[in-house]
């Protein structure tokens, strides 16, 4: 319970962050992954978007964290399902229009995050350890992949929808939480300056600093094509089933054994799919709508 509680709070922080950074990017210049020293000067030049990045980061640390509380298939959905809700509800803050198939994906989340609690009552172990060369090679042929088929797609001259590339960035940010599952079991079982050392040691930080790049470069481009209560949900729900599926597995974690608790947690994992349906027809809609506002926000400056 401890673990769900610190992935929701990490999703509020993450979710300030991104709703800093799609502000900044809508106010920027158009970025491309095919120019990543163009993409890098326009992001780092930019003192709001750094800004946004910085509470981004610390949310992803207190998902750290909180994976070396709780199994992966227990904190992994809670901190999508709360990055999407926080998303749409800062969406309609800001005065923005939403569908109601967007409606519907925010009044499940509620119910989604009360299953999984539920099914902490006696739920699986938490994994620490994992299988070290499954997660390299894994991780590696995960970020290569990705890398791979966006330059291709992208260099052949086809439009590459937000939609397809928040997906890669999910993969990729998948791949990086899986190392930071890897760090959250080193905290857990060391403690924070006792795994210093074992950590520098291990593959994770290094594996995870490159998923991270991979990511925020896809996720970026992504973000600034369309709003990022499109986007966002697209990259965390693929993120959150890759890491769901290949994390149990690689860190040996169980599911519980009682059926309805085991009925609970695969419930509410499945709802936090469910958002992947309901947005991803709104993409075209989204993408349009941004370009509008910020050709127009370009043009007032």
């Amino acid at each position: 319970m401890i673990g769900l509680v610190v992935a929701l709070l990490s999703a509020v922080v993450y979710t300030v962050g991104l709703t800093v950074e799609q502000r900044a990017l809508h106010g920027s210049e158009s970025i491309s992954i095919n120019r990543p020293l163009h993409l890098a000067r326009v992001l780092l030049g930019n003192p709001r978007w750094v800004l946004g990045c910085v509470f981004a980061a610390l949310g992803s640390v207190g998902l750290i964290v909180s994976l070396g509380l709780a199994p992966v298939s227990i904190v992994q959905p809670a901190f999508a399902a709360g990055v999407a809700c926080g998303l749409l509800v800062m969406t309609l803050v800001l005065g923005e229009r939403i569908t109601r198939g967007e409606y519907v994906a925010l009044g499940l989340m509620p119910v989604a995050l009360g299953l999984l609690s539920l099914s902490t009552a006696d739920g699986g172990e938490t994994g620490t350890t994992a299988h070290t060369p499954l997660l390299v090679t894994v991780s590696l042929v995960t970020v290569v992949a990705c890398v791979v088929v966006m330059a291709a797609v992208g260099g052949r001259g086809r439009y590459v929808s937000a939609a397809a590339m928040g997906a890669a960035a999910g993969l990729a940010q998948g791949s990086a939480g899986l190392q930071g599952k890897g760090l959250g079991g080193l905290l857990a079982d060391n403690g924070l300056w006792e795994a210093i050392v074992p950590a520098l040691l291990s593959p994770f930080p290094y594996l995870y600093a490159l998923g991270w790049a991979v990511g925020i470069v896809l996720f970026q481009t992504s973000m600034q094509r369309a709003r990022a209560s499109i986007t966002a949900p697209v990259s965390n729900v693929v993120g959150n089933v890759f890491m769901v599926v290949v994390g149990t597995l690689v860190f040996g974690e169980s599911l519980p054994e009682d059926p309805l608790l085991l009925g609970l947690r695969v419930g509410g994992f499945a709802l936090t799919l469910v958002v992947v349906v309901l947005v991803r027809g709104n993409v075209a809609r989204a993408e349009a709508d941004t370009s509008r506002k910020r050709a127009a926000a370009l043009a007032g400056d």
